[in-house]
């Protein structure tokens, strides 16, 4: 009687054993298989130098850029965005992103220049590698591009020789059509127009 019980015991506790040990075993490969890296670029944030000026080509096509690297911050826009007219203090000249205009980051698989952007046709290398478009906004409360204007004086002659347009993002949501991110306070840069 006693190795009856005995034997029942240990039957219980082998088999609890043997399932805990498929059940680890299911686990450590669930786990070694999310881990897995499939190839796709997790972007959550981009840093471009706020310090850095905003480019545009010679023939002003609308596009204003920032390059850095194998990195591209695109905002395309009428030129009239810039226009030479100071904004009050404090209500700075505010864009809505729609299709006209857009705002885009861009990541290449190599590194790129002011000239991708400016040649007639842009060249076929680098390729884009990932896109993300900057969400459509709404008036007032998302997705908008806010530019302050002021002049610039010459400290000698203290003649007018151009205008600064400082521009900020407001409550920017970016996507790739899988993932976004939002910044709800991103400063582009300063854009420098002659008279």
């Amino acid at each position: 009687m006693e190795t009856a019980v005995y034997l029942q015991i240990k039957l219980y506790f082998c088999d609890k054993y043997c399932i805990m040990k498929k059940l680890i075993t299911l686990l450590v490969c669930a786990f070694i298989f999310n881990g897995c890296d499939d190839g796709e670029i997790a972007l959550d944030t981009f840093n471009f130098d706020p310090a850095a000026p905003i480019n545009s080509c010679t023939t002003n096509n609308g596009l204003f850029f920032k390059v850095k690297n194998n990195e591209a911050l695109i905002l395309k826009t009428p030129i009239s965005t810039f226009a030479n007219t100071v904004t009050p203090a404090n209500t700075p000249r505010t864009i809505v992103i729609n299709s006209t205009n857009q705002v885009i980051y861009r990541l290449f698989n190599s590194i790129i220049s002011s000239s991708y952007f400016c040649g007639t046709l842009p060249p076929a290398t680098p390729a884009v590698v990932d896109e993300w478009f900057a969400s459509d906004g709404i008036a007032g409360t998302s997705g908008l591009i806010q530019v302050t204007t002021t002049q610039i004086i010459n400290p000698t002659t203290n003649a007018l020789t151009g205008y600064n347009h400082y521009v900020v993002f407001k409550n920017i949501t970016f996507s790739n059509g899988i993932n976004t991110f939002t910044y709800e306070n991103y400063v582009y840069g300063n854009f420098v127009t002659a008279l």
